[in-house]
């Protein structure tokens, strides 16, 4: 019986070596908020912080850009506004034969550039018939007198409305047998503050014309002569 004890003991001792003995070598702690691999919550809260400041500078510089590409191209407008009312009085006082300045705000001259009618028909035709519009007689020649008197064609202000000054055009209406027709005005411009005309020769005029819109101002000034004035 002592024998079989022992046979028993030796056994469990030898079942005992062969028992490979746990490793924690591969075990990992698993990950939670503490774990410093991750992000606390502080991090989190400056990230924000740091890309909220970033995200309200870019929001202020395109801000800006905007506002001022905005302001850029409404002074541009009110610009060719003014630039495209002086051109056209320029235009029409070059190839005048009379030049009248009635009062300072109000320029007159005699039309003999147009030729967009039929002057028999009084037809509209683009490509016009070869004579001038003002040519009533169709003789080659404009403004002779009788039968052929100058048709005007006038720039005013406009003060109807005390906060907006127009600058208006009035043109002959060679639509109409009728010499002394004229068209029904037309704006060339707004927000006119100011407008003078002064005639420094009989052929020249000095031309003066000032835009506000309560934002930007815009002023010009130029003298134009007519070339067929005596």
């Amino acid at each position: 019986m002592m024998e079989h004890w022992h046979d028993e003991l030796a056994a469990s001792k030898r079942l005992k070596t062969r028992e490979k003995p746990l490793s924690f070598d591969g075990w990992h702690e698993p990950r939670g908020i503490n774990s410093s691999s991750g992000f606390t919550l502080l991090e989190l809260l400056i990230s924000i912080a740091i890309l909220s400041i970033i995200m309200i500078g870019l929001h202020q510089v395109m801000g800006a850009a905007l506002s001022a590409h905005r302001q850029t191209t409404e002074k541009t407008e009110i610009l060719a506004q003014a630039r495209y009312a002086m051109e056209r009085m320029v235009m029409f006082v070059q190839e005048t034969d009379q030049i009248e300045v009635p009062s300072v705000d109000r320029l007159v001259v005699s039309e003999r550039l147009l030729d967009t009618y039929r002057n028999d028909t009084q037809f509209y035709q683009a490509e016009g018939d070869g004579y001038l519009d003002a040519d009533n007689d169709q003789d080659g020649l404009v403004n002779e007198g009788v039968g052929d008197p100058p048709d005007p064609i006038t720039f005013d202000l406009d003060k109807t409305d005390g906060n907006n000054w127009k600058l208006m055009e009035e043109m002959p209406d060679y639509g109409t047998s009728d010499l002394e027709d004229s068209r029904e005005k037309k704006v060339l411009c707004e927000h006119v503050t100011i407008f003078q005309c002064t005639l420094l020769a009989p052929n020249l005029v000095e031309i003066l014309l000032t835009l506000n819109d309560g934002e930007r101002e815009v002023s010009l000034k130029t003298r134009a002569r007519g070339f067929y004035v005596n």
